[in-house]
Formats: structure tokens, sequence, C-alpha cells
């Protein structure tokens, strides 16, 4: 019966188990031990049901296979990137640290959009600049200071990174 609902082995051999383990779990909710045959197949549309929905839901919460560059834009992240995550796990110190041994026009990109959540725009008004030497500034000094706090933290623990020379 199984296999003939799903119309696949997998699915069915699934719908199967699981109409067994719960035959198991409420085994002395049978009243008539002749309509064993009745009441695994009330289970098992039971399981077939609960199994619908809830694959139902799934595509509905989950609609998109592929996502392209665009939808990812229209949709971004609200969780911190791997460069904010590593900015909170450092130390107001570290941090202050690594800023202060940025070159000036790297310093003043990375404080206004990573500490005062200034838009590329905004930026660009402010120092004056165009919004493309914004962008290389802001993706340069963030490197910069990414190699400065893992040197410092390093050092901080007893171990020298290698930063081939550079801050």
């Amino acid at each position: 019966m199984a296999l003939r609902q799903a119309g696949a082995i997998q699915l069915a051999e699934d719908w199967t188990q699981e109409t067994l383990l719960r035959a198991w779990r409420n085994f002395s909710q049978l009243d008539d031990e002749v309509a064993v045959y009745a009441w695994l197949l009330k289970i098992l549309d039971r399981v077939i049901a609960d199994d619908t929905r809830r694959e139902a839901r799934r595509r509905q919460l989950a609609p998109i296979i592929a996502v392209d560059d665009a939808q990812l834009q229209a949709h971004a992240c609200a969780s911190p990137g791997p460069f904010e995550q590593t900015l909170q796990a450092q130390t107001h110190a570290q941090l202050a640290v690594a800023i202060h041994q940025l070159p000036e026009g790297f310093r003043q990109v990375v404080l206004l959009r990573d500490m005062e959540g200034l838009s590329y725009r905004d930026i660009a008004a402010v120092l004056e600049l165009p919004k493309g030497t914004i962008m290389s500034r802001l993706s340069r000094g963030r490197r910069m200071l990414a190699k400065t706090l893992i040197r410092l933290q390093g050092v901080e623990s007893g171990i020298e990174a290698d930063s081939g020379g550079q801050p």
C-alpha cells in the first residue's frame, strides 16, 4: 500500500518503517486483534498525511532551488559576515591599536563604513572621493586590518603570525 501511494521505493520504505514504529509504540491501543491490517493501514494513512503536509510546508518555505546574484542582493543576510565576526571577537584595545596602524586614507574609510555605518555614497561625499575609490580602499583597508588583528592576537597568545612584512 505504501509503495502504491509513494511511487518510490525509498519513500515507501520510510513510511512503512514509521508506520511500524508508531504501531509498536501504540500496540496497547489495538482493540480488535483480528483487525491488525486495518489498524496498520490507518496508521499508514496518518503517516502519509503527516509527511505530505511536512513536505508542502518545506516547499513553501524553501521554494527557490537555484539562486542568482540578483536574488541574493535583494534578500541580503542579516547575520554578520566573517569580517564583522572577527571585529566582534576582538577586544576594544586590539581593535583600537589595529585601526590606528592603518594608513590614514584606509583608516577613514574603514571607520566611516564599519564603525559609523555610512553608505558608500555618503562616505564618498564626506571624503570627496569617487565611490569606486571608497570601495577599493575599504576592501584593502579591511584586509590590512584583518592581518594586523591576526598578528596582534598572535602576539598576545605568544604566537608570532607571519605577516609578510606588512601591517
